[in-house]
């Protein structure tokens, strides 16, 4: 790591006073779809149980639960 170089410090005033331009400093996030964090989740832990595991694994009981509910109607 170098620490010669300087550091740029911020400015006290980094928004604007003015009200209606302070909107453009206004952060936009936005939640993820559901539907792409449940396939993003069923796709990490179907990939986890290829995995060798201790046993107790939370991972691998998450994945059983998931079973279960995915499959409950087929019941």
């Amino acid at each position: 790591m170098r620490t010669e170089s300087p550091v740029r410090e911020a400015s006290e005033k980094a928004c604007p006073e003015n009200p209606t331009a302070s909107k453009l400093w206004e952060p936009v996030v936005r939640p993820a779809p559901l539907l792409n964090v449940m396939m993003e989740q069923i796709e990490y832990l179907a990939g986890h149980a290829v995995e060798a595991c201790p046993a107790g694994c939370a991972d691998c009981a998450r994945l059983e639960q998931v079973k279960r509910w995915l499959l409950a109607p087929f019941r």
